[in-house]
Order: C-alpha cells, then sequence, then structure tokens
C-alpha cells in the first residue's frame, strides 16, 4: 500500500503555497492548486528538504465535462511517500503550465495528453501530436469527441464454398 503525505507536511505546504487546497481528513489527500503556482509547487516538492519528490511518477488529466483536471503523482525515495497534484483547468481553454523544466521525463506525457485530450502545456519544448497523425481531427478521450462513422463495408456470406454479398 502506498504511503501518503501526511498532516504535518499538508500544514507546511500550506504555509508556503496559500492558494493551495486540500482535504486533510483523507487518507490519500490531493493538493489543488491554480495552474499559476504548478511550477512553483512542484519546484518547491522536489527541492524542498522537508518533502524530497524527486520523482514524477506520471501524469494523466481527466474530462468532468465542465472542466478539466491535470493530475501529477509525485514520490519522494526517502520517506517513502506519495503526493498527488491537481488543477483544475477550463474546459473551453485547458492551459497549464508544462512541468518539463522541473521533470524532464514529462515531455512525453504531456504530448500524450495534448494529443488525446487537447489540453495545451505552455513553454513545452516540443508539442506536437504523439500517437495520432497530424492531420487527424479531434482529441479522442474528451468527452464530447465524435468519431467519424466508419466507411460502409458490406457483409458476406459463404455457401458452399463460394462467398456471396449478404446485403
Amino acid at each position: 500500500m502506498k504511503n501518503y503525505i501526511g498532516a504535518p507536511l499538508l500544514s507546511a505546504l500550506k504555509e508556503a503555497f496559500p492558494a493551495a487546497e486540500y482535504d486533510s481528513e483523507a487518507a490519500q489527500p490531493a493538493v489543488y492548486i491554480p495552474a499559476a503556482e504548478l511550477t512553483a509547487l512542484l519546484i518547491f516538492l522536489r527541492d524542498d528538504a522537508r518533502f524530497g519528490f524527486a520523482r514524477l511518477e506520471n501524469l494523466t488529466s481527466a474530462d468532468y465535462k465542465t472542466y478539466f483536471e491535470m493530475v501529477y503523482h509525485l514520490f519522494a525515495w526517502g520517506p517513502n511517500v506519495w503526493i498527488t497534484v491537481k488543477v483544475k483547468l477550463d474546459h473551453d481553454a485547458p492551459v497549464v503550465p508544462s512541468v518539463t523544466g522541473v521533470f524532464p521525463g514529462a515531455e512525453f506525457e504531456e504530448r500524450e495528453v495534448y494529443d488525446l485530450m487537447g489540453i495545451e502545456f505552455s513553454g513545452h519544448p516540443d508539442l506536437r501530436r504523439i500517437l495520432l497523425a497530424e492531420d487527424f481531427t479531434g482529441h479522442p478521450l474528451r468527452k464530447d469527441y465524435k468519431q467519424a462513422a466508419p466507411p460502409r463495408v458490406p457483409r458476406l456470406r459463404r455457401e458452399g464454398g463460394r462467398v456471396y454479398a449478404a446485403d
């Protein structure tokens, strides 16, 4: 089972970042931070000796129809603890700062989120599609994505070694 950051460190985090919000009663508290403070918070979590979150385990996003949420999972080796950082984004214009300057390994994960969800990462060194073709229209993991109808393929039936169109 994963150990998550405890109440004393959450309080210290709140002192350093008054805009941070979290549920202190939750067993696995997530820290919500405005997009403008994300980079500063991640640098603080990585560099402050009390925290030491030197590993960005992964980043992902969620579509809640009215807003997007960016989710960052960080790990600290020494105390063997985790923290989840979340950023709520406007659904009509989702933009968040790139964290590649803090965690260089985030480059491909940010490109994946951009490709599949359409979230822009300001300051990203190479923000382009990574899984889909450059001319692909839309972002297929969004809840409002409408897939184009597949081409009509005739059904076939087999009788006595011969193949016939079933239509």
